[in-house]
């Protein structure tokens, strides 16, 4: 076992999450990384008016806290939900960076962790800012399709950003 895996083991706490269940809400303050042992995970924004866009899904060795929350112990601006029974390991991030300090496996352990994090961030952000629902709706299927076939075709479409009436049409578009 690593001493990342080691670390994450002795100070983690594992918590079983049911379908439906929070890890953290929008607005909570949580300064926990989960690492997602089994199951799967939504991680979502609720606006103003109640409309919910998803903003990643995240199965088995899946890492995920709110940035803000951890770095400057603001409140989390999305909400973390459990789309099956999950297992995670919910770790202080405290506890992870005091160990980065004086420990370089683990200090790289934590830049691997915010490097993959940045640049799934970046990767959404294009998709949602530079793609067609219709290309959003192809990549999706050919990057995580065995993610697609664990969620609703409602939590499908809020992922690309449109109606489950419009994902319909593009469906049957693409089928032809």
């Amino acid at each position: 076992m690593s001493q990342f895996q080691q670390l994450v083991v002795s100070n983690g706490r594992e918590i079983a999450l049911g379908v439906g269940d929070h890890a953290f809400m929008q607005g909570d303050h949580d300064s926990n990384v989960y690492f997602v042992k089994s199951g799967l995970l939504k991680a979502y924004y609720i606006r103003a008016d109640g409309k919910e866009h998803i903003k990643s899904f995240l199965a088995e060795g899946s890492i995920i806290g709110s940035m803000v929350a951890l770095v400057d112990g603001d409140p989390c601006t999305f909400s973390l939900v459990a789309s099956e029974p999950t297992l995670v390991i919910a770790l202080p991030y405290e506890v992870l960076a005091n160990a980065a300090q004086t420990d370089i496996s683990l200090a790289n352990a934590l830049v691997g962790f915010l490097s993959v994090y940045g640049k799934r961030k970046e990767q959404r952000e294009y998709q949602l800012l530079s793609l067609s629902a219709e290309d959003r709706y192809e990549l999706m299927m050919r990057d995580m399709p065995e993610i697609a076939g664990r969620i609703s075709q409602a939590d499908l479409a809020a992922y690309i950003g449109i109606t489950p009436q419009a994902l319909s049409r593009i469906k049957r578009r693409l089928s032809r």
